[in-house]
């Protein structure tokens, strides 16, 4: 038993917005996929339907494969309501296996440029992160070095004042 979807429920399933799927429908017709229709001419979707919509939702984000291409493929997939099998030839295969090896290959090329760039803009930004941690503790050993100054020459004055106080009452206590 073929289990049977309506409109509503595959875009439900899809998560894609009537207008969306109103275009791959249309396109993908135009390509020769047939879709079953009730008497009131309503769509009728089946499992395979469904599984057919993925691919293409799922190939159209490839570089380069605009929508018609992806329809152009999965149009001539699609058996006739009439249960005979669509005879595909040798080297229409071989087209559509070279059109999705390239469109595969072009989309991972893609995204390996894309984590070499991220990688390098990562690598760039530890340098200055390490860069910058560099110059935060010089200026703090920097700033240590220069309080230690302050506090030798604070004692050093410290020191002075106590000798100079001891001096005066030394004095004081000789004239008195």
């Amino acid at each position: 038993m073929t289990l049977i979807y309506k409109t509503k429920d595959v875009m439900e399933k899809l998560e894609i917005k009537d207008s969306v799927f109103k275009k791959y429908i249309s396109i993908l017709e135009k390509e020769g996929y047939i879709i079953q229709k009730n008497q009131q001419g309503h769509r009728l979707f089946t499992s395979e339907d469904i599984t057919t919509l993925e691919r293409f939702i799922e190939l159209s984000k490839y570089n380069g494969m605009t929508l018609e291409s992806v329809a152009k493929i999965l149009g001539s997939t699609k058996q006739p309501s009439n249960g005979h099998a669509v005879i595909e030839k040798k080297e229409e295969s071989y087209d559509v296996m070279t059109l999705i090896t390239t469109a595969v290959t072009t989309a991972l090329e893609k995204q390996a440029k894309q984590h070499s760039a991220q990688l390098q803009q990562m690598q760039e930004q530890l340098n200055r992160m390490e860069n910058s941690q560099n110059d935060r503790d010089l200026k703090l050993v920097q700033s240590l070095r220069e309080s230690q100054e302050t506090k030798k020459m604070l004692l050093e004055v410290k020191e002075q004042i106590a000798a100079t106080q001891e001096e005066k009452s030394w004095w004081q206590k000789l004239w008195k």
